[in-house]
């Protein structure tokens, strides 16, 4: 039997969704592995820890790992690697986003910072455009969960810097290239979701639900529906659940800034 300490996070209103919601997803990964998930439980931080029993288990420990994080020393960190990560606290700072990784020192919880200059150069093509124009243009919301690519540490200090990976600047950008605007919801259950369409009319308006996390989900809209739109029709109707969008338009905006325009960073 092992215990493995996931990057995947409950809310305080929905624990129990949470623990249904990510025995499904494993029982669904494990389907041809002679392991068992015996339970799931959340440490004070909110993490979900996962009890595994089996044949299999080390097998199931790795995939969970890899799919899902787990905490990991600073020390044991190395530029090039990939981690697992949420954005934390959006829109605090103007040099760049937090993001939760799960990285510990000795004394402390350390967060990740995506600096400014590396959301520029994936996201804008270099150009100096302000990070609030980023975040509207890409959704980037607390607890969205995405992979990340450590660029650089340092121990003195207990600083990490990291860039998205490959294949979360694919995925971020998928939409655009489809011409399709989305909506980011984290908080909240597909259920809950779908509801919610219902109630306000607009399921017809979704194209795809897309899981991203436990709690966390993609909706795509339907070409020529706007995302901006949806959220204050579906805004009340989810409750604490935050809610961001994803506009192609805004996108394109990014990489038309003149570069003799004066932005501050």
């Amino acid at each position: 039997m092992q215990k493995v300490i996931t990057l995947e996070k409950t809310y305080i209103v929905a624990k129990h969704s949470s623990e249904k919601a990510f025995t499904y997803i494993l029982n669904k990964e494990f389907e041809n592995l002679d392991v068992e998930v015996k339970g799931i439980s959340f440490t004070k931080e909110r993490y979900a820890e996962v009890t595994i029993e089996g044949e299999d288990e080390e097998i199931a420990k790795n995939i969970l790992i890899k799919n899902y994080g787990t905490i990991r020393s600073i020390g044991d960190l190395q530029e090039g690697d990939a981690i697992y990560g949420r954005f934390r606290e959006v829109g605090e700072v103007k040099f760049g986003l937090f993001i939760d990784c799960g990285i510990t020192s000795t004394t402390q919880s350390i967060d990740a910072l995506y600096p400014l200059f590396e959301m520029r150069n994936q996201l804008a093509q270099g150009k100096k455009v302000p990070l609030t124009n980023m975040v509207r243009a890409y959704g980037f919301i607390d607890n969205l969960p995405m992979f990340f690519e450590v660029v650089k540490k340092q121990i003195i200090g207990s600083k990490v810097w990291v860039k998205l990976s490959d294949e979360s600047l694919k995925w971020l950008k998928s939409t655009s290239k489809e011409k399709k605007e989305a909506l980011i919801i984290c908080g909240t259950t597909r259920r809950m979701i779908k509801h919610a369409l219902i109630g306000s009319n607009h399921a017809e308006d979704i194209e795809v639900i897309e899981r991203l996390g436990l709690l966390e989900y993609r909706l795509i809209c339907k070409r020529g529906t706007r995302a901006d739109g949806l959220i204050p029709e579906l805004g009340y109707l989810l409750g604490r659940a935050k809610i961001g969008a994803q506009v192609p338009s805004r996108v394109k905006e990014l990489t038309k800034v003149q570069e003799e325009l004066k932005v501050k960073d």
